[in-house]
């Protein structure tokens, strides 16, 4: 049986215009224009392009950005070294492989320090950002850290350190653990034939000698406990042969030595 077309309008009256009322209630909803959505995106495209440079690294490590700033781990200290010194100080100026690289810089950062495997006590280090260091002419591993040369190194390769905003005299000059700070003294020799040949001149085959100016604190035992020091400033040592490294502190030099390697005090 076909059904009769007039039962479709066979509804309530109210449900009509209900029916009605929405129908002309959507066709006077404004609807978006096509482009603002376009606008939206584009807005939304510059906003997340905005927040990508401002949270762009400004660190840079051997040309590439790094997410954060370079940490030393363990007992390492990184370090900003000084510039390449390209002139003498008599005003000659120096090229090449005569430029004098300085085994010196300013602290950026330091390592927590080191532990000890056995045990498990961590040495701290002694070491404070902005504090002057001098190392060892080969020690370390160089890096290039946001436009400049830095130095990685051990704080046990530190071999004298001067403290933030200190001049580099030998009066504010420090050592660590179980250094010892030692002015050597020249001794002259005397050649088979007579002629006085200064010991600075030759090298020399015995041990040498000097005054102790500065000590460390002393070393750590595996267990912890602060090993003290067997000298002071103002005893005179005789130290093994070719065991001291040299710095240059105010243009005088001096040696450095390890407190093992101090044979005699007087």
């Amino acid at each position: 049986m076909i059904p009769n077309q007039s039962n479709k309008m066979n509804l309530p009256s109210s449900v009509l215009l209900f029916c009605t009322i929405l129908g002309l209630a959507s066709a006077f909803t404004p609807q978006p224009h096509p482009s603002s959505s376009s606008q939206i995106f584009a807005i939304r495209s510059y906003s997340n392009t905005f927040q990508l440079h401002e949270t762009a690294s400004e660190n840079v490590l051997e040309g590439q950005p790094i997410e954060n700033a370079l940490t030393p781990t363990n007992n390492m200290v990184l370090v900003k070294k000084v510039d390449v010194v390209d002139q003498t100080g008599g005003g000659i100026f120096l090229t090449g492989k005569s430029k004098i690289a300085k085994s010196e810089g300013k602290v950026v950062s330091v390592g927590p320090g080191r532990t000890n495997s056995e045990t498990g006590f961590l040495r701290p280090s002694s070491i404070s950002p902005d504090e002057i260091v001098v190392f060892g002419k080969y020690d370390g591993e160089e890096v290039e850290y946001n436009g400049a040369t830095h130095t990685i190194i051990r704080d046990d390769d530190v071999l004298v350190k001067f403290s933030a905003g200190e001049e580099m005299a030998l009066e504010n000059a420090s050592v660590l653990w179980d250094n010892v700070l030692v002015k050597v003294t020249k001794v002259d020799v005397e050649a088979t034939g007579g002629i006085l040949i200064a010991a600075t001149s030759k090298k020399m085959t015995t041990s040498s000698i000097g005054e102790v100016l500065s000590v460390g604190p002393g070393k750590y035992a595996f267990n912890g406990v602060l090993m003290e020091m067997d000298v002071q400033p103002g005893d005179m040592v005789k130290f093994r042969d070719f065991a001291a490294q040299e710095v240059e502190i105010s243009g005088d030099e001096y040696a450095v030595l390890k407190m093992t390697d101090l044979i005699a005090k007087f």
